[in-house]
Protein backbone atom coordinates (compact mmCIF):
# COMPACT_ATOMS: atom_id res chain seq x y z
CA UNK A 1 0.00 0.00 0.00
CA UNK A 2 1.43 3.41 -1.60
CA UNK A 3 1.54 6.28 1.62
CA UNK A 4 -1.20 9.03 1.40
CA UNK A 5 -1.86 11.89 3.75
CA UNK A 6 -5.91 13.01 3.91
CA UNK A 7 -4.89 15.45 1.05
CA UNK A 8 -3.79 12.60 -1.42
CA UNK A 9 -6.85 10.18 -0.74
CA UNK A 10 -8.73 12.24 -2.87
CA UNK A 11 -6.53 10.36 -5.87
CA UNK A 12 -7.78 6.98 -4.50
CA UNK A 13 -10.10 4.88 -6.16
CA UNK A 14 -13.11 3.97 -4.18
CA UNK A 15 -11.58 0.34 -4.66
CA UNK A 16 -8.11 1.23 -2.97
CA UNK A 17 -10.40 3.37 -0.10
CA UNK A 18 -12.06 0.66 1.11
CA UNK A 19 -8.67 -1.88 0.78
CA UNK A 20 -7.18 1.12 2.69
CA UNK A 21 -9.85 1.26 5.31
CA UNK A 22 -9.77 -2.76 5.88
CA UNK A 23 -5.46 -2.32 5.90
CA UNK A 24 -6.28 -0.59 8.87
CA UNK A 25 -9.30 -2.02 10.34
CA UNK A 26 -6.85 -4.94 10.51
CA UNK A 27 -3.98 -3.23 12.26
CA UNK A 28 -6.46 -2.24 14.60
CA UNK A 29 -7.57 -5.26 15.69
CA UNK A 30 -4.02 -7.09 15.04
CA UNK A 31 -1.61 -4.37 16.69
CA UNK A 32 -1.29 -4.07 20.30
CA UNK A 33 0.73 -1.16 20.64
CA UNK A 34 2.19 -1.71 24.01
CA UNK A 35 4.19 -4.83 22.89
CA UNK A 36 6.94 -4.81 20.37
CA UNK A 37 5.99 -4.97 16.52
CA UNK A 38 6.76 -7.57 13.95
CA UNK A 39 8.34 -6.47 10.93
CA UNK A 40 5.65 -7.16 9.03
CA UNK A 41 3.54 -5.13 11.24
CA UNK A 42 6.12 -2.36 11.16
CA UNK A 43 5.96 -2.43 7.13
CA UNK A 44 2.32 -2.26 7.07
CA UNK A 45 2.52 0.92 9.13
CA UNK A 46 5.29 2.50 7.18
CA UNK A 47 3.07 1.67 3.89
CA UNK A 48 0.07 3.71 5.58
CA UNK A 49 2.95 6.73 6.78
CA UNK A 50 3.57 5.67 10.35
CA UNK A 51 7.53 5.68 11.08
CA UNK A 52 7.45 5.96 14.69
CA UNK A 53 6.55 3.43 16.76
CA UNK A 54 8.00 4.01 20.41
CA UNK A 55 4.79 5.72 21.43
CA UNK A 56 1.84 3.84 21.84
CA UNK A 57 -0.52 6.36 22.67
CA UNK A 58 0.67 8.29 19.49
CA UNK A 59 0.91 5.18 17.46
CA UNK A 60 -2.76 4.46 18.44
CA UNK A 61 -3.83 7.65 17.54
CA UNK A 62 -2.38 8.11 14.03
CA UNK A 63 -4.24 5.26 13.51
CA UNK A 64 -7.69 6.12 14.28
CA UNK A 65 -7.05 9.43 12.46
CA UNK A 66 -5.88 7.67 9.33
CA UNK A 67 -9.36 5.83 9.64
CA UNK A 68 -11.42 8.14 9.80
CA UNK A 69 -9.72 10.30 7.19
CA UNK A 70 -10.15 7.36 5.04
CA UNK A 71 -13.94 6.59 6.20
CA UNK A 72 -14.87 10.74 5.88
CA UNK A 73 -13.63 10.13 2.13
CA UNK A 74 -15.62 7.16 1.42
CA UNK A 75 -18.71 8.49 3.21
CA UNK A 76 -18.31 11.74 1.22
CA UNK A 77 -17.90 9.86 -2.06
CA UNK A 78 -20.79 7.47 -1.59
CA UNK A 79 -23.31 9.55 -0.03
CA UNK A 80 -25.45 9.99 -3.24
CA UNK A 81 -25.15 6.45 -4.15
CA UNK A 82 -28.11 4.02 -3.94
CA UNK A 83 -26.82 1.22 -1.07
CA UNK A 84 -27.52 -1.82 -3.62
CA UNK A 85 -25.27 -0.04 -5.96
CA UNK A 86 -22.06 -0.48 -3.68
CA UNK A 87 -21.99 -3.93 -3.21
Amino acid sequence: MKNFSPLNLKNLSLKELNARANSLKDLCLKIDPYSPLSSEEQDSLRSLGLNEFSDPFRLTNELILRMEDTIEEISERTKDVPEKLLH
